[in-house]
């Protein structure tokens, strides 16, 4: 990317050259404020859509979270995003900036209008060899780091993904079934054997590539296909208390199944590209000139009628956005449904069968506290009314009752000193016939032997 821009800079003579070129070409709009969901790029498009896609990418996506949780502690994680926004942010304006390059080195002469590229995804390598080719060596370097970028990501993503199904469902469901655990070797092979499921399976979406225009767009689309869904789902976790695991995952597989029907649904329109030019081409330009011009013209035809069917013409950048919204509330429908019918109820969030105490690790800070607060502490005084005094409820009586009152190992602690400084106590009996002493806002129960 660096090399692509050193070199068209030094041809244009400077970045504000490039950048007047291509502002000139429509190449740079940031007014479209338009708020049609089918536009393909706008502002709110790449706000609202780019929010979620990286959010889901980076708040849930398993290689990426996997290397976070690999650092020593939670402190060295949060360095470790920290650090790597300023250098995403570079990334991404360079590669942008490089498209900008690349469009004013062919302005007058497009290679795919000539012909001499098939798809738009060649124009980089094309690039690299027209400038470079002169320099020994660095054209077979560019498509040996694409190459090995590509394959190091792929490889990491499929290792993950096998790891995931080893750890949290054939070592639960083969102790589930057996009550037996799954051995280290055994864990190895089959960690290999979805290591080749999950290989054959990427070959196979590759055929799905065909659908999709451009690698870039496949990626995102991809991206916010499944990381849409999953950021709904994690997030019904840490926010709500009252979705329970079947609704969850009947959100999930509704989001799943509609994100990959509105993103792989046929037939869809081609999309509008802008103007380019042939004034600068050879006088003799290849045979599959005129055809190819043709092609284009008659794409950008159709991908401006509006008899296509309007989900499948929804921008690409929704799909994380359109995934996290259906996941959501149909997950939070699906769970009240289920626990009015019974189904299920949410008694996973709680430590005891009770449901009294609330597992705070599971939610986030913030809603963490609010339920610290919400949640009071109970502990209940055991005893009959002659033991506690028929005549007075006040804590001053417990004292000259025989036996001295004891504490249970299971209750909260009570000081005698703040039940003999409180006035507004009461007496309630409860199942058993024991008596329950209320503290203004707080509730303290001891067990009298």
């Amino acid at each position: 990317v660096f090399s692509v821009i050193i070199f068209a800079t030094i041809k244009a003579g400077s970045w504000g050259e490039i950048w007047r070129v291509a502002n000139e070409g429509g190449r740079i709009n940031f007014s479209d404020f338009r708020i049609d969901p089918t536009v393909r790029h706008t502002f709110w498009t790449q706000m609202i859509g780019g929010i979620s896609t990286y959010l889901s990418v980076y708040g849930v996506n398993q290689t990426q979270v996997q290397r976070l949780l690999s650092v020593r502690n939670l402190k060295a994680s949060q360095a470790s995003l920290w650090w790597n926004l300023p250098i995403l942010m570079l990334l991404s304006c360079s590669t942008c900036f490089s498209g900008l390059c690349m469009y004013y080195y062919y302005k007058d002469c497009d290679p795919l209008l000539q012909g001499r590229i098939s798809s738009r995804d060649q124009l980089m390598p094309l690039f690299v060899v027209d400038t470079m080719s002169d320099i020994p060596g660095l054209s077979g370097l560019f498509v040996a780091g694409i190459f090995c970028a590509s394959l190091s990501t792929i490889s990491s993503a499929i290792s993950s993904l096998a790891a995931v199904t080893v750890e949290d469902y054939i070592k639960p469901l083969l102790l589930w079934k057996t009550k037996q655990t799954l051995s280290d070797s055994r864990s190895t092979w089959f960690s290999k054997i979805f290591n080749l499921i999950y290989g054959a399976g990427c070959i196979g979406l590759a055929f799905l590539a065909g659908s999709l225009t451009g690698v870039l767009q496949a990626a995102l689309s991809i991206f916010g296909i499944v990381g849409g869904p999953l950021l709904g789902l994690f997030t019904l976790g840490m926010y709500c208390t009252s979705v329970n695991q079947k609704g969850a995952i009947t959100g999930l597989l509704t989001s799943l199944a509609f994100c990959f029907w509105i993103g792989f649904g046929q037939p869809r329109p081609a999309p509008v590209s802008l103007e380019f030019s042939t004034e600068g081409c050879p006088a003799t330009p290849p045979t599959s000139y005129v055809t190819d011009i043709f092609t284009q013209r008659l794409s950008t035809a159709e991908a401006a009628e509006p008899h296509y069917f309007y989900l499948y013409r929804i921008s690409y950048m929704w799909y994380a956005t359109i995934g996290f919204l259906v996941t959501f509330f149909m997950g939070l429908v699906c769970s009240w449904l289920y626990a009015k019918l019974g189904w299920d109820s949410n008694a996973h969030i709680y430590t005891d069968s009770a449901c009294t105490t609330i597992k705070y690790d599971l939610f986030v800070p913030p809603i963490a506290r609010r339920l610290r607060n919400r949640q009071v502490p109970v502990v209940v005084v055991t005893g009959t009314s002659s033991e506690i005094g028929g005549e007075s409820s006040t804590p001053s009586n417990l004292e000259d009752e025989t036996p001295t009152p004891q504490i249970d190992t299971h209750a909260t602690d009570l000081s005698m000193q703040n039940l003999e400084g409180s006035e507004n106590n009461e007496k309630m009996p409860n199942s058993s016939g024991d008596m329950v002493l209320q503290n203004g806002n707080k509730q303290h129960v001891a067990a009298i032997s």
